[in-house]
Formats: structure tokens, C-alpha cells, sequence
């Protein structure tokens, strides 16, 4: 019997060359239960993954089958794979290098009274051993969590302090309280004038400082304790601890909202260093926008270095609700702090350098990101996309211009975002933390209304949801929670008919995240050919009963298959 050499040849090759296309996984996880986030929000059994990337994902037959002798094979046994969440808005590096005293209300912390406020200041003194005369931080508090339903005064922190300056910031970051040390340090007197954009509360009947500084003119006080620097190491350690805090609970991308040029700086010498092990997306301060755009060398938009990217800059426009600073068209409805009548909060910054920023965001085609919690904030903002798109005579539609927060948006104003494409980035969490409240100071109409992801989704407006962090806990499995049961401290339910599914809140912090950074073709969902940002959950946040969806824990969390965390 003959044998045709040359075709016993090629069918050999053509065999080899067939096994050879088969990839073979570094590590498959099957037996589970994956939300993979796509367009038809599918579940599969298992996940492949190679080189840091999803091979393919479907049954357990099927992704086993790519399996070889040094693939990794992680039996899940139902437990539940997530995409990786994609940070909506928070402050990355928010507190700061400081050693800070927690003050917050529960759950955050334990002070419910201006008394506990003080003694926790205290402990916290003697603890890290300050001496006289240096400053003591603390952040957190929240009067309208304190029995006392008040702000705390200088004079509530001077009888424990008189020999140390002393510096307590409210839990929206738009406030602080001074004790008369650091007050005398920034030099705050009876005769010094508000900064624009900023009130100095003053005691009543008089133009003494009480101690309470809103919005810029806490810049006063703040600029005096920028002046104690923490060495680089210490600095470095920060990043890495809010790092593991980040991946603790799940996220991958995480955002640096309003990064200044110290923090920048920081952070890029972290990339640099190869230190950063999670996709961190900064927004730089608007107050740096011209030094950023003249150094092309060591900044560039858009583009990660070593896991860092300016992906933008970040405005503000008012305030916080919580703290009756932000700006509204119709006013408070109980009495705020520094104002007589009329009380409707403040825009933040002057409409001449609202309309001259976006300008120059969109001419230089910078992502634009502008916190706005009242609709007449939001009002200030629409009006200067819409000077910007006449003045250049283009339109906005493709640039996904976000509104952080744009918490108490109205109907009208939704309909505006939909034909400029801007893009809400919602915080359901002010739903539970802050919804009683937001009734008593705004009226029920108002506050059902804060931020009203069923109305988006209504109008076809693609939008993100964040925690604010520090503002409320960077815990992400209590943000979908907040979202879908809209359930205040008191347990009432804030806008019953802006309640969304677990999918769609799944969604928001996942696939819509990473569609507001411009990255939804390499992350935010489980498909083939994204990067392996993944979340392995101890239960399925779509079918387990929606109140106990904050009660799932995240087990384990890689990154571009790397496991980044794993739950003691």
C-alpha cells in the first residue's frame, strides 16, 4: 500500500494549525452565576479569560472546554460574578494626606451630640499625642444628625482646645467650623468681608465669626493648614491604603473628582512608580486648567499612563441641600444659616467664568464635568453649553458632558440633557442619608424628586450613580441598594416613582460608567475582548430580596484578571 506523503503532510499541518487557533485560558471561573452586563442584561455559568482579557464566556460545557494543563480552574459553587464597578464620582484622594477625627453620624461614625463631637476630638488628640499648639482636623459632622440640631460653634471646640487650632469639616465637604485659634491663624475677624462665593457665619446681632465657614471662604482657614506637608512616603502610603479601601468593595476605576495640582502630582509620581494597581481617573480643578493645557509634556486628556488618566476637568457651581448651600430657583423652607429671606443657596462661581470655562473646555475638546446639585445651578450650566455650542457653532451632542450630582433636576431640565447629551451622574444614597431632611428643608415634591434615575430612563438619558465618597461610604453594593429601594433613615421611601430594577441600577455603576469615561469597549461589562475587571459577590444582587442587596459582600475583585482583593 502506498501513502501520499505530501497529503498526509498538509492534513497534519491543517490539524495543528486548528488546535493551535484554539486559545487556551490562563484561568477560568465556572459554576457561577454571571452577569455579564451586555445589551440583553444575560446571565452565564462561566468566564475564560487570557493575557488579562475575557476569552469567551458562556456555559460551563463550553468554557471548560478551553481549558489546559496550566489553566487555572476556580470552581465559584453559585456564587455571583460582576463586572468590576466603575466609580461614577467620588473624591479619590478627598481627605486628604491629614490624620483625621472621624465626627460623622452613624452609620459613617458614632456622634450623635455636639458633646460626643468634642469628646471624640479629644480621644483622638490624646491618642496621636498633639502637642500644643499644632492643628487638630476632624471630619464628618452632619447637624441635622446631632441632637442638638445645630452647627457646632468656636466656642464648643475652644474650651477644649484654646492652645490648638482646630478645624471640623462638615460631611459635604462644603462647610467647616473653626475654632478662634485657627481662626486668628487665617486672620477671621469681625472685619473681614466674605470671599466671593463664600459666607462667614456670623454670631447674631454682630459680625463676629461664629466659627461656621461656607463654601470658598473655608479656603481662608484651609490655606493656613495646606501649610503642614506630610513627607512623599506618607503621601504614597495614602494612595495605596485608598487603593485597598477602593477594591474592598468592588471598584476597578476609581475618580479623583476635583484634583488639584499637589494631588495631580501625587498621583502621577504613584503611576510612575508603577504603585497603582486600579484604573484611577482624575479630574482636574478648573483652577488649573490653563497650567495643565500648557504643559503637554507631563499632562495629556484622555489617555492612561501607568493606570492614570486626566480624563477631564471638574467645576463646581454650588453647594450642598444637605447644608443649604446649594442652589435652587425656589427657596429653603426652614431658615439658613447667614441669609434673612429669600434663601435659595448660591452659585459657587460667577457667570462670566461659567461661560468662559466651558468655552475653553470645548474648544480644546476636554471632557467637562461640573457639580450641580439645584436646579438653579443646573439652570447656570445648560445656559453655558448652550453659549459655548453658539459660540463655536457646534453642537455638544457626542461629548457626553457630565452634571455630577444633579440631584434635584427638573423635568424640564431632563429634557434639556437629552437634546445637549449631557450626562447625570446621580447619588441615590442622599436618599437614605439625607432624604427626611431634604422633606423638611425642600418639601416632599422636591425631595421625591432627588435624583430621578426612572425619569432618565424614561427619556432615554444614559447616567451613572456615585457615592460621593467621602461624603457617603465608597460602598458600592449600598449604592445599588439606595437606588432601587429609595428608603430614608426613617425607612420612608424618597420618590417611589423613580425607583429602578436591580439590573438597571447594576448597570449604572458598571457599563454606564465606563461609557461616561469613553471606555465602554474595553470595560464594564463581561464580553468577550474586555479587559477581566471582575467582582466575585457573595450573593446575586438581581434576585436576592432587593432590601438585603446591601447586605451582599464583595468576596474577591481582580483587575484585568489580577486578584486586587480577596475577603479575609
Amino acid at each position: 500500500m502506498k501513502y501520499n506523503v505530501a497529503a498526509f503532510v498538509a492534513v497534519s499541518l491543517l490539524a495543528f494549525t486548528a488546535k493551535a487557533q484554539i486559545s487556551i485560558a490562563d484561568k477560568i471561573w465556572h459554576n457561577a452565576k454571571v452577569l455579564t452586563v451586555n445589551a440583553k442584561n444575560e446571565v452565564a455559568q462561566a468566564v475564560a479569560i487570557k493575557d488579562g482579557k475575557i476569552l469567551s464566556v458562556g456555559s460551563n460545557a463550553e468554557i471548560l472546554k478551553l481549558k489546559g494543563k496550566q489553566t487555572e480552574i476556580i470552581n465559584l459553587k453559585g456564587k455571583t460574578l460582576s463586572p468590576g464597578f466603575v466609580d461614577g464620582h467620588s473624591h479619590f484622594l478627598g481627605l486628604g494626606q491629614n490624620d483625621l477625627a472621624n465626627v460623622a453620624a452613624p452609620p459613617m461614625g458614632k456622634v450623635s451630640s455636639i458633646k460626643q463631637l468634642v469628646d471624640e476630638i479629644v480621644r483622638f488628640a490624646a491618642d496621636r499625642k498633639i502637642k500644643k499648639g499644632d492643628w487638630i482636623t476632624a471630619y464628618g459632622y452632619d447637624q441635622d444628625q446631632l441632637t442638638d440640631k445645630r452647627h457646632p460653634t468656636k466656642e464648643d471646640l475652644d474650651a477644649a482646645f484654646p492652645d490648638n487650632p482646630v478645624v471640623v469639616a462638615h460631611i459635604s465637604g462644603h462647610m467647616l467650623v473653626a475654632n478662634s485659634a485657627a481662626l486668628k491663624l487665617a486672620g477671621i475677624d469681625a472685619s473681614t468681608k466674605d470671599p466671593d462665593g463664600g459666607v462667614i457665619i456670623r454670631k447674631s446681632g454682630s459680625t463676629e465669626p461664629a466659627g461656621l465657614l461656607q463654601e470658598h471662604a473655608q479656603g481662608l482657614v484651609l490655606l493656613q493648614l495646606g501649610k503642614i506637608k506630610p513627607t512623599l512616603q506618607q503621601q504614597l502610603d495614602r494612595v495605596n491604603a485608598q487603593q485597598k479601601l477602593y477594591a474592598s468593595h468592588g471598584v476597578t476605576t476609581a475618580q479623583d473628582g476635583f484634583t488639584d495640582k499637589a494631588t495631580l502630582d501625587l498621583l502621577k509620581e504613584a503611576a510612575e512608580r508603577k504603585q497603582l494597581y486600579l484604573d484611577v481617573v482624575s479630574l482636574a480643578s478648573y483652577r488649573i486648567l490653563d497650567e495643565v493645557l500648557a504643559d503637554t509634556a507631563n499632562y495629556q486628556f484622555k489617555r492612561y499612563y501607568d493606570r492614570l488618566k486626566i480624563d477631564g476637568i471638574k467645576l463646581s457651581a454650588d453647594g450642598s441641600p444637605q447644608g443649604k448651600t446649594a442652589f435652587f430657583t425656589k427657596p429653603y423652607l426652614t431658615l439658613v444659616p447667614g441669609c434673612a429671606e429669600h434663601c435659595t443657596g448660591m452659585p459657587t462661581i460667577s457667570t462670566n467664568i461659567f461661560d468662559e470655562v466651558v468655552l475653553k473646555t470645548f474648544k480644546n475638546n476636554i471632557h467637562l464635568y461640573t457639580h450641580c446639585n439645584g436646579d438653579g445651578a443646573i439652570d447656570l450650566y445648560i445656559a453655558a453649553v448652550k453659549n459655548a455650542n453658539q459660540q463655536l457653532g457646534k453642537s455638544s451632542v457626542g461629548r457626553r458632558t457630565v452634571v455630577i450630582h444633579s440631584q434635584f433636576v427638573r423635568q424640564d431640565q431632563l429634557d434639556e440633557y437629552k437634546k445637549l447629551d449631557l450626562l447625570p451622574s446621580f447619588f441615590t444614597n442622599h436618599a437614605f442619608f439625607w432624604g427626611d431632611v431634604h422633606q423638611t428643608n425642600l418639601g416632599n415634591e422636591r425631595a421625591f424628586g432627588l435624583s430621578p434615575l426612572r425619569s432618565a430612563i424614561n427619556k432615554d438619558i444614559v447616567f451613572t450613580n456615585h457615592t460621593d465618597y467621602p461624603v457617603t461610604p465608597i460602598d458600592q453594593l449600598f449604592l445599588l441598594w439606595s437606588a432601587v429601594n429609595r428608603l430614608s433613615r426613617s425607612g420612608q421611601t424618597i420618590g417611589e416613582t423613580e425607583k429602578i430594577s436591580p439590573a438597571e441600577a447594576l448597570r449604572a455603576i458598571t457599563i454606564n460608567g465606563a461609557y461616561q469615561y469613553g471606555e465602554e469597549k474595553f470595560k464594564g461589562s463581561i464580553e468577550k475582548g474586555k479587559f477581566a475587571d471582575l467582582v466575585v459577590l457573595s450573593d446575586n444582587p438581581l434576585t436576592v430580596d432587593p432590601l438585603k442587596i446591601k447586605d451582599i459582600i464583595v468576596l474577591e475583585t481582580f483587575k484585568e484578571g489580577k486578584r486586587i482583593y480577596k475577603k479575609d
